[in-house]
């Protein structure tokens, strides 16, 4: 961790993470039981943060500690333009709702997620709101997306798209698993 290089990056890396599974730094504290002070020096890269720190925020966020620190997985040896399957990074894996990160690492303002939603399972009742684009394709399923309040049910095949600071929410009101190839731009 003394690797200068690896520093920027490690705080930014945890940041996107903590924001992707919408936290705060209060609800990443109190999963962690990191001082939301530290936690901020951590992310903005002016503290480096310990081995045991970083299994403890892996653990957190879902992720290991490997991960964190090196999310190809081969140490600057992958592909930055591909990612295979069986190398899907998992963002948010919650019960009943697993979106893995599909991205390859050339990608800096286009985010792609892999999301499998179980029946009656999705981002939750309380709509959300972030920066950026976004588009899909239902792959498999049936995705209730809520926009500014009004639902929509898209069936396989179908696809979306909407600003991101629109109130947002999602679910799966089939009885099967849906299955949605998910993108997310900064804007």
């Amino acid at each position: 961790m003394d690797d200068a290089g690896t520093a920027p990056q490690l705080g930014g890396r945890i940041r996107e993470l903590r924001q992707a599974r919408k936290m705060t730094l209060a609800d990443l504290a109190a999963a962690s039981g990191i001082s939301i002070g530290t936690l901020s020096q951590v992310e903005r890269n002016l503290v480096s943060p310990t081995v045991r720190t970083l299994f403890t925020l892996g653990e957190a966020l879902g992720v290991s500690a490997a991960w964190l620190i090196d999310p190809s997985g081969e140490e600057g040896k992958s592909d930055p333009y591909v990612v295979p399957a069986d190398r899907r990074q998992p963002f948010v894996h919650s019960e009943g709702l697993r979106k893995d990160l599909i991205s390859p690492l050339a990608s800096k303002r286009l985010k792609g997620f892999y999301l499998v939603i179980e029946s009656g399972s999705g981002s939750g009742s309380a709509p959300y709101v972030h920066n950026g684009e976004e588009i899909g394709l239902v792959i498999s399923g049936v995705l209730e997306l809520v926009i500014e309040g009004r639902a929509r049910v898209l069936r396989e095949g179908d696809c979306f798209s909407f600003p991101s600071n629109l109130p947002h929410s999602f679910s799966n009101v089939g009885t099967a698993q849906c299955v949605v190839f998910w993108v997310n731009a900064d804007i």
